[in-house]
């Protein structure tokens, strides 16, 4: 879905991104960068999905990094330790 995809069935909902980065926490800008791809943000990527009461995978189709399940605190750390021992050699 692009931006305006978004914004439609949003507002169709009776939402918008001033009512989500308010639930969120987060700055209505974020959440327009996220819609609009020019920032990555998965929270947000999860919330505007549910908002949509769609998959996260159909509504950002071309982030791949938002399709799966996200990696646990001990999966990243391990991910970091790998590599750094990668960039140390």
């Amino acid at each position: 879905m692009d931006t305006d995809q978004i914004k439609k069935e949003l507002s169709a909902r009776g939402f918008d991104f001033s009512m989500l980065a308010q639930a969120l926490g987060k700055s209505p800008s974020l959440i327009s960068k996220v819609a609009a791809r020019k920032a990555r943000s998965r929270v947000v990527a999860e919330a505007l999905a549910k908002a949509l009461h769609k998959p996260i995978e159909q509504v950002f189709p071309d982030i791949a990094e938002y399709h799966g399940a996200p990696l646990t605190k001990a999966e990243k750390q391990k991910k970091q330790r790998e590599l750094a021992a990668l960039l140390s050699k």
